[in-house]
């Protein structure tokens, strides 16, 4: 008989499971990651913008036409006219200005001038500040301003050699026969300008669009030696300290400066700035006229007729805020004294009356003015025709009209928290903010930059 044979009980046993950490921290991390990428993918970052102070400046340029008050002096006899006095200089009564003589003048002088004819530093200035308003301004219709300009440089280098022009003027008028020339002798104080325009007697009620086209704009021309007929004009004086500058602008700019009995104007010729007084005119729905009164720098400008000026319109400092991060929200405006606080949560709001009862309805206070002793609330949730009751006593106040209030989200707590702001100024990209009481912000306070892609209370990350 054969042997049983010998079997083996085999068992499969469940195999322990080991917890491998680093496993469960790299799938952590792999998750958090993923979340993050598509959160960074689906949400766009939150920017912020540091609040800081800033100025809007606002310029408009024209051409004014200038009224003086101006008398011309007729020459006396025919001849060739010689100044003795340099243009834009000041004239006595009694002063001899200048010689009309039968013949023309020598008034070379014959002899070097070691260097004195060169120019300073500030005439070199006025000379290339004159050409580059010149090459800036220049238009075909206006080619005559050619001559304005080549007279403005005649003069600088003139003035060089004014020293000696009267006593160039005695030498050349004792070569002449007696009875030759006729001096000319001022009949009152003054400036002496050396061209006449025909302009001289205009007033600023007399102004008209026509004098503002320079196109048929013509000047005697000054120098030695000029051919005059007897009664033709020889020169001018500018007799009054007080002048004006008449300038055409637009409705829209003028509406900027209605209210206002001033303003700052700068010289394009030599970059000076002073105040004027203004009056403003219109004189059609799109056009008016601003009179510029002006009490001083008479001489400087004397010679010009058409001065070209910039008009400082606005110059607004304060915040300076982007545009993209300003908002507005609708409010109430109410007396201070319906403003409640609840006692348990903290929160401000009001009183709303209804049905012979009152209950609390929480509302943000944008800001309070305490000269007006009125407070600004959030209009959100709260509708028109909603009646508030004083705390403590039984006046009440219907709510209607909402006004707009312009702000900004601050971020310094980690909330969007809105912020109001007082607009004084803008421009195309930036809010200047004013002194009032709605303005909330303060220097160095940082702020959402884009205010569209916050809500209120928001945690920013």
């Amino acid at each position: 008989m054969a042997a049983r044979k010998k079997t083996t009980d085999i068992r499969s046993y469940r195999r322990k499971w080991n917890i491998n950490i680093g496993v469960i921290l790299f799938a952590v991390i792999l998750i958090y990651v993923i979340v993050e990428v598509l959160v960074s993918i689906t949400n766009k970052p939150t920017a912020y913008y540091e609040v800081g102070e800033g100025s809007i400046i606002k310029n408009a340029s024209y051409t004014g036409f200038a009224v003086r008050t101006e008398q011309t002096v007729d020459a006396p006899k025919s001849g060739y006219l010689n100044f003795y006095q340099p243009e834009e200089s000041k004239i006595a009564a009694g002063q001899n200005v200048c010689a009309v003589s039968d013949e023309k003048l020598d008034l070379s002088t014959g002899e070097e001038d070691g260097g004195e004819s060169q120019l300073t530093e500030e005439e070199q200035n006025q000379l290339l500040s004159s050409v580059r308003t010149f090459v800036n301004n220049y238009q075909e219709s206006s080619f005559s301003e050619t001559y304005s300009l080549k007279s403005t440089i005649q003069n600088v280098f003139d003035r060089k050699t004014d020293q000696n022009r009267i006593s160039r003027m005695d030498t050349a008028l004792g070569e002449q026969e007696e009875g030759s020339y006729q001096d000319c002798t001022s009949q009152t104080d003054g400036i002496l300008v050396y061209e006449v325009d025909g302009y001289e007697g205009v007033t600023t009620d007399q102004v008209t669009d026509k004098n503002f086209d320079k196109s048929s704009y013509a000047q005697t021309e000054a120098g030695d030696n000029r051919k005059v007929s007897k009664g033709d004009s020889m020169y001018k004086l500018v007799t009054g300290e007080e002048w004006y500058l008449v300038v055409r602008m637009d409705a829209d700019t003028a509406e900027q400066l209605l209210k206002r009995s001033s303003v700052t104007i700068r010289f394009l010729k030599d970059d000076e700035e002073m105040t004027a007084g203004l009056q403003m005119e219109k004189k059609s729905d799109d056009v008016y006229y601003a009179y510029l009164t002006l009490d001083s720098a008479m001489i400087r400008y004397a010679s010009d007729r058409y001065l070209d000026i910039e008009i400082l319109i606005e110059n607004a400092r304060g915040l300076k805020i982007p545009k993209s991060a300003v908002v507005k929200k609708d409010c109430y405006e109410v007396p201070t004294e319906y403003i409640v606080k609840n006692g348990e949560t903290g929160e401000q709001g009001v009183l709303i009356y209804q049905n012979g009862k009152t209950s609390f309805q929480a509302a943000d206070v944008y800001y309070t003015d305490t000269e007006k002793n009125m407070t600004c609330i959030e209009a959100e949730g709260i509708p028109a025709g909603t009646v508030i009751q004083m705390q403590d006593s039984n006046n009440t106040r219907t709510l209607s009209e909402t006004v707009s209030q312009a702000g900004v989200y601050e971020a310094g707590s980690g909330y969007a928290v809105f912020t109001s702001i007082d607009i004084e100024a803008e421009n195309e990209e930036y809010y200047i903010t004013g002194s009032g009481s709605s303005n909330q912000l303060s220097n160095y306070d940082r702020i959402v930059l884009n205010a569209d892609s916050v809500k209120d209370d928001e945690i920013l990350v």
